[in-house]
């Protein structure tokens, strides 16, 4: 019995140390891309509060700080102010990867990942002011956006690095997304420092969720950028690319 403790913690410690991937993650063969995908949703749901063995972070609650979703600037369209001093995202444990490419034994310079998430929510305090739908909108408080049925496509720029262990790493150079959605649902409070038009303002919104999504989708998409790079930034510092697979 204290033999297998201690081998046990002996385990935990090496993974730990060296990044590696836990024994009840199947590895997958090197460009097996619906192997991966699989791999990278068991993860996901064995994993919600994170795997620091591979720099996984908690995944049910990703925290930031001064994201601008939307910004009035000289020569720009936007006609809002619209940034949240704290932003916290939650339901990314219940993304599926539906599709992995060129997760290959030669390592690309493009990677490709698409997510299924069925519900994804943005909360934090913000802070607005401007126009929105042609009306005149200010605010300051609690926020919430929820995207609903959101489709995510995101093409992942890598560079290889050798380290001294002899290993190859990835290094993210670069994450942009593409988002498509069903539905959201928003809600400002403390709008015009008043609950009656705060609570009119937000039913309208709703109503028209598709125009506001228009309007703010720049920077909500870039907010989604910044937290798919932080997640795999993470991993693959800790995680050697090599040892991701089951033979390379």
């Amino acid at each position: 019995m204290e033999m297998r403790l201690i081998t046990a913690i002996s385990f935990l410690w090496i993974s730990f140390v060296l990044g590696q991937l836990p024994p009840e993650i199947e590895k997958c063969e090197a460009g097996d891309s619906i192997c991966i995908a699989e791999t990278v949703t068991r993860l996901l749901r064995l994993y919600p509060k994170g795997l620091p063995s591979i720099g996984l972070q908690a995944l049910d609650a990703i925290r930031f700080e001064n994201v601008v979703v939307s910004r009035i600037e000289p020569n720009s369209p936007a006609t809002l102010d619209l940034k949240f001093r704290n932003l916290t995202v939650r339901g990314l444990e219940g993304a599926t990867v539906m599709e992995a490419k060129g997760f290959d034994g030669e390592l690309p310079r493009v990677l490709e990942l698409s997510a299924w998430v069925p519900l994804l929510k943005l909360e934090g305090d913000y802070e607005m002011h401007g126009s929105l739908l042609n009306m005149p909108i200010q605010g300051k408080g609690q926020a919430q956006v929820v995207v609903k049925e959101g489709r995510f496509r995101c093409k992942v720029r890598a560079l290889e690095q050798l380290r001294k262990d002899g290993k190859r790493y990835i290094e993210i150079a670069k994450v942009k997304c593409l988002l498509d959605l069903q539905g959201m649902h928003l809600n400002f409070e403390n709008l015009f420092n008043n609950p009656e038009l705060s609570d009119a303002m937000n039913i309208v919104a709703n109503t028209k969720w598709l125009e506001i999504w228009h309007a703010l989708r720049k920077g909500i998409i870039s907010t989604v950028d910044r937290l798919v790079e932080t997640i795999l930034k993470r991993v693959a510092d800790k995680l050697p690319y090599d040892d991701f697979y089951r033979e390379l």
